[in-house]
């Protein structure tokens, strides 16, 4: 059985207000591929009632390392009462989304996550004697690895959230409602 090290376990992000909903998740993508992971899209469902869409996404960005070791993210990501608005921003009409958005990351070491090590006693034996001495620096730097990427991933969707955050002040902007 594979060996998963739980090393970033439910950091929260909130937010509520206008955001570029797709803009979000195409900073998070390009994010993903610029250090090289592979994209895994677990769920994505929306549903729709009356105070709005409420929007569920689960990512698994994945890079394996080598063949023993794999760094994967978990992001799961609410989002309720989402609202179509067009706002007009220095005479240019965008279409931006009201709601609110609840982000959850996750970050995960997973050792022999193809099994090798585990077909007879003796191998398994020898995965726990090289894990110990042989691979001990080898692990702990493709945690470092992990753990960072887990925080930046945070740290780019707190900054895209608030950066991107639009105030309607009066006569400055003009909201419609989207079709």
């Amino acid at each position: 059985m594979a060996e998963i090290k739980y090393l970033v376990d439910g950091k929260q992000v909130q937010y509520e207000g206008l955001f570029d909903f797709p803009g979000l998740f195409k900073a998070i993508d390009e994010f993903f591929r610029e250090r090289g992971y592979d994209r895994l899209e677990t769920r994505n469902f929306e549903e729709v009632f009356e105070s709005g869409r409420q929007v569920t996404i689960e990512l698994l960005p994945y890079k394996k390392v080598n063949d023993y070791i794999k760094m994967e993210i978990r992001i799961y990501a609410f989002f309720k009462n989402l609202k179509e608005k067009i706002v007009e921003i220095d005479g240019v009409k965008r279409k931006l989304f009201h709601g609110r958005a609840e982000l959850w990351f996750d970050a995960n070491l997973y050792t022999d996550f193809e099994h090798r090590w585990e077909k007879r006693v003796f191998l398994y034996f020898l995965r726990t004697i090289t894990d110990k001495y042989i691979r001990r620096s080898q692990t702990r730097m493709a945690e470092e690895l992990c753990i960072k990427d887990c925080w930046d991933v945070v740290d780019l969707t707190k900054s895209f959230l608030n950066m991107n955050r639009y105030s309607v002040a009066p006569g400055s902007a003009t909201y419609f409602i989207g079709h």
